[in-house]
């Protein structure tokens, strides 16, 4: 497995973790923390349910930016 794929499954891990163990407390608290596009992108992710692909198109982005910060908001909060 290679690192990007090693981040990817650790990324999704989390998502899933942060979904099913209810945490919203927990993902409102990591919302406070991180600046206001990487708000922006885990409020439509984990609020709204939009897929990544989604969130890139709505903001103007990549979607594998959109993946990478996702990803490292999630790993500065676990």
């Amino acid at each position: 497995m290679n690192n990007g794929t090693l981040q990817t499954s650790n990324a999704l891990s989390i998502e899933r973790e942060l979904l099913t163990r209810g945490k919203r407390h927990e993902l409102l608290k990591l919302m406070s923390e991180v600046g206001v596009l990487d708000r922006d992108i885990l409020v439509m992710k984990f609020i709204h349910g939009s897929s990544n692909k989604e969130i890139a198109m709505n903001m103007g982005l990549v979607q594998c930016t959109v993946e990478d910060r996702i990803y490292k908001a999630l790993k500065s909060w676990h």
